[in-house]
């Protein structure tokens, strides 16, 4: 299919337009969701993960000034795919509330069923203008911030959070609070602070203790690695959802682990998987990035097996999609009856700023 067409015919979707009536999450497939991470959860890997299974879908950061200023490729990354199984949120950061009223109605048009801001991204080049965690150093003017979108746009608002600035700066009940005040539907909250970054534990104590004190759904998220401690944390804390990241780049499968829906044997393989997501790729991106895509999601399922490193190296040596099948075929097939490998919590993958 023609890349440009299918964007085109994506940019009004009567079908994904929102329900009246009722809370926001209720409608949302499972408890178990998909994280929005940067130069990931672009609108091919959300498919691949709606199709394993995920709760909830959300879009990687997307600039709201770069809509303002019409970017083509910010407003590419506004694409989502046809007839989707579950809720799907494009996230906007920004350091002006008239920005995101000015382009919400692109995200409505899209087919979004809300929009998402993004209020923990730690990068600097994003806290500097005064976006992600940046924007809960100040509770009260976050308040003011969130309440002029929420009264100016028609779509849901949800939004996604840290646990503050740094230990000293401890602001989540105080933001949490504003976002209620503000109407947001949801808080997701990373329970990290800004300073922290991906380093350390994710403080899931303090998370339980925002649930306990608002009747806003709160959806948590760090350090979730596998099913067992996913569905041990949604019920130990109390909180509506949890949000999976990095768990589900090396294991795509953990949605339907925690939903109970699969069984002993991977379904789709391995290999199946990275066919269907290169099938996906294709029909969007040109053959640079597709061969980018295919590559990262190769390695990621790599992990943990016999040979990993080795086949990490060759497969970024790969120039061509077929070189990629042909390699991941090669170091696969025999891994087929093998248990997915544990994730263990101490092992550092994908420690960067992601989202």
């Amino acid at each position: 299919m023609n890349r440009n067409i299918l964007v085109e015919e994506n940019k009004t979707n009567p079908s994904r337009a929102p329900e009246k009536g009722g809370r926001l999450i209720d409608r949302a497939r499972n408890a178990f969701w998909m994280a929005p991470m940067s130069g990931i959860t672009d609108v091919c890997f959300r498919q691949l993960m709606d199709e394993m299974g995920a709760g909830v879908l959300v879009s990687e950061l997307v600039s709201a000034k770069g809509l303002v200023y019409n970017s083509e490729k910010t407003r590419k990354m506004l694409l989502i795919h046809d007839n989707p199984g579950t809720l799907v949120g494009l996230q906007l950061f920004g350091e002006e509330a008239d920005d995101f009223v000015k382009v919400a109605h692109l995200v409505e048009e899209r087919g979004a069923d809300f929009l998402d801001i993004n209020l923990g991204c730690p990068v600097k080049k994003v806290v500097q203008k005064g976006c992600g965690s940046a924007l809960m150093r100040d509770p009260a003017r976050l308040e003011v911030f969130l309440t002029r979108i929420r009264k100016n746009i028609s779509l849901p608002l949800t939004v996604k959070m840290r646990t503050g600035w740094s230990a000293e700066e401890l602001t989540i009940h105080e933001c949490v609070a504003a976002a209620q005040n503000a109407g947001c539907e949801w808080v997701a909250i990373h329970g990290r602070t800004r300073v922290q970054g991906y380093d350390g534990r994710a403080d899931w104590d303090l998370i339980a203790e925002v649930k306990q004190r608002t009747t806003l759904p709160i959806i948590g998220n760090g350090d979730l690695r596998d099913a067992d401690r996913a569905r041990t944390l949604l019920n130990e804390t109390g909180v509506d959802a949890v949000m999976i990241g990095r768990g589900a780049l090396r294991n795509p499968w953990i949605f339907k682990q925690c939903t109970g829906e699969l069984g002993d044997t991977l379904d789709p393989s391995r290999l199946a998987l990275l066919r269907r997501f290169y099938e996906l790729l294709r029909a969007i991106h040109d053959t640079r990035r597709t061969l980018l895509y295919l590559r990262k999601l190769a390695v990621w399922l790599a992990y943990g097996y016999p040979g990993a490193s080795a086949f990490r190296g060759a497969m970024f040596r790969t120039t061509t999609v077929k070189e990629v099948l042909e390699q991941a075929e090669e170091y696969f097939s025999g891994m087929e009856a093998l248990p997915l490998p544990r994730f263990d919590e101490a092992e550092a993958f994908m420690m960067g700023g992601h989202g």
